[in-house]
């Protein structure tokens, strides 16, 4: 197995099978979690995308600097959803390709900001989150049945002309009624033009049980909790993917201006992110 030793202010890499008792010797402790951190992107390097496996920059993305980056210093990604379109950008960290087996529990957070401009959209949509579609069920209105797949993925829901939106996941589950996914929604409201923490934690249920778990943070503290959830009812579904999605939409309407967020920091962990960092910034 290769042993990747990155610096922290580039997209690290733990190549680390979920089951494998000991750490990689060649990798540095991460204070958010050890070497249960699997990735930790702050888009510092250029080439950021190649710890995602891309072959190129995804659509619609670029860095920032200066005041537009998080803290004003450094990097970040901006996503951008063109006047009149619905796709904002796609690129995953797939489990099985990257360390070599798939999660049935995961933390992933990142840093986001709608940009002043995010007032200009219509409607709600996609944002990053977590899944197991296996391309067969989970999205785009292919309702699940408990063998086929699930998501968790992250939405948005905003209004023309607000300056905040709201957050949450956008979840097919086994036991959805409708068509499409349930949204899950977090609280509070973002508000546009501010950076936000948020963390999400995705623990499968029991294959056939309701005890499913969806959590979510929003800067550290509780804004979201079910524990009652029916993902799967075999244990082949697992968790395939943290996918990293900006969509507006549905099919319509489109934004009537292009419409901008920012992301940073992401990191996708077997254990807690938040709370850890900040057990061990205390004295």
């Amino acid at each position: 197995m290769r042993r990747l030793a990155l610096p922290l202010t580039a997209c690290v890499l733990l190549l680390l099978s979920w089951a494998l008792p000991r750490p990689l010797a060649a990798a540095e402790p991460d204070k958010a979690g050890g070497h249960d951190v699997l990735l930790r992107c702050d888009f510092e390097d250029d080439h950021w995308w190649r710890a995602f496996g891309e072959k190129a920059p995804p659509k619609n993305t670029d860095l920032v600097e200066a005041t537009e980056a998080h803290g004003g210093e450094g990097k970040s990604l901006r996503v951008t959803v063109r006047r009149g379109d619905h796709y904002g950008t796609s690129f995953a960290y797939k489990f099985r390709d990257r360390i070599g087996s798939e999660p049935e529990e995961v933390y992933f957070q990142y840093d986001l900001k709608f940009d002043r401009d995010w007032s200009n959209a219509t409607s709600g949509g996609k944002l990053p989150g977590i899944s197991g579609t296996y391309g067969r069920a989970g999205w785009g209105g292919r309702k699940v049945n408990g063998r086929d797949g699930w998501s968790a993925r992250g939405l948005f829901v905003s209004r023309n002309g607000r300056d905040d939106s709201v957050i949450g996941f956008y979840c097919y589950h086994a036991d959805m009624r409708g068509k499409y996914g349930d949204n899950l929604i977090f609280t509070p409201r973002l508000e546009h033009g501010r950076w936000y923490r948020v963390e999400m934690h995705c623990k499968l249920n029991t294959p056939g049980r309701n005890d499913g778990v969806l959590r979510g943070w929003i800067d550290g503290v509780p804004a979201f909790e079910r524990t009652d959830l029916r993902f799967r009812d075999v244990d082949t579904l697992k968790i395939e993917e943290v996918w990293v999605n900006v969509y507006h939409g549905g099919e319509e309407p489109v934004p009537k201006a292009d419409i901008h967020l920012y992301l940073d920091n992401l990191v996708i962990s077997r254990q807690p992110i938040a709370q850890k960092a900040k057990a061990a910034e205390k004295p």
